[in-house]
């Protein structure tokens, strides 16, 4: 079959040139030449892949990520403690749903139902991240995300303070998440406003379950 769509793309070739040169005819030694040119190329990016060398620069970028096993648990804002993060060139932005300017750093989780999992820093700025996970298709496009850790300022009628995340992921990827408001004045207690459970589908979407209490 290889050598079928190998010869078939020989052929287009050819044909292609014979009208592209203004219907000038070539001898068969130059012919010949294009042939053995196209064979060699063939050879070589088979002998890259069985090598492992990738010239694509998106593949490149996602299997250079680290893998941080299964569980994680809850590390706040501090990157550092995850593991570590590589920064996200600005030209593969895109592939998060991002602008060019955006400064971004990833690390990769264990896939789940065949989907590359992706977690992502958004920073917002030097020491202030928001973490998300991404399930990724083949070609590393968004499938679906989920906020794990993000900080909001937040006004109350009587007071003032800030929201943020705790979150914890299983081995076999229950994502719990624990939403807690912090007032300004850090002698009290944070206090947990809600809690969420995710699980990634089948289909590589995150869906709601039920907290069991």
């Amino acid at each position: 079959m290889r050598k079928t769509m190998w010869s078939l793309a020989v052929m287009t070739l050819l044909a292609v040139v014979g009208v592209s040169c203004g219907g000038r005819k070539h001898d068969a030694a130059y012919y010949e030449l294009m042939v053995d040119s196209i064979r060699k190329a063939e050879q070589v990016k088979d002998i890259q892949k069985r090598s492992g060398i990738n010239n694509d620069p998106v593949d490149a970028f996602f299997d250079s990520l680290h893998i941080h096993s299964l569980p994680i648990s809850s590390a706040g804002s501090n990157l550092a403690r995850l593991g570590s993060f590589t920064n996200v060139p600005m030209t593969l932005n895109e592939h998060f749903g991002y602008p060019v300017n955006a400064k971004l750093k990833a690390m990769q989780l264990p896939s789940r139902h065949r989907r590359q999992v992706v977690l992502l820093a958004e920073m917002l700025d030097s020491i202030t991240p928001s973490l998300y996970v991404y399930t990724m298709d083949r070609r590393h496009q968004p499938v679906d995300l989920l906020c794990i850790y993000e900080e909001k300022a937040e006004d109350h009628a009587d007071d003032f303070g800030k929201t943020y995340t705790e979150y914890f992921i299983t081995s076999d990827y229950v994502i719990t998440l624990l939403s807690y408001y912090q007032s300004h004045d850090e002698e009290r207690k944070p206090e947990l406003m809600h809690t969420r459970r995710y699980v990634i589908n089948s289909e590589g979407r995150f869906e709601e379950t039920i907290v069991e209490l």
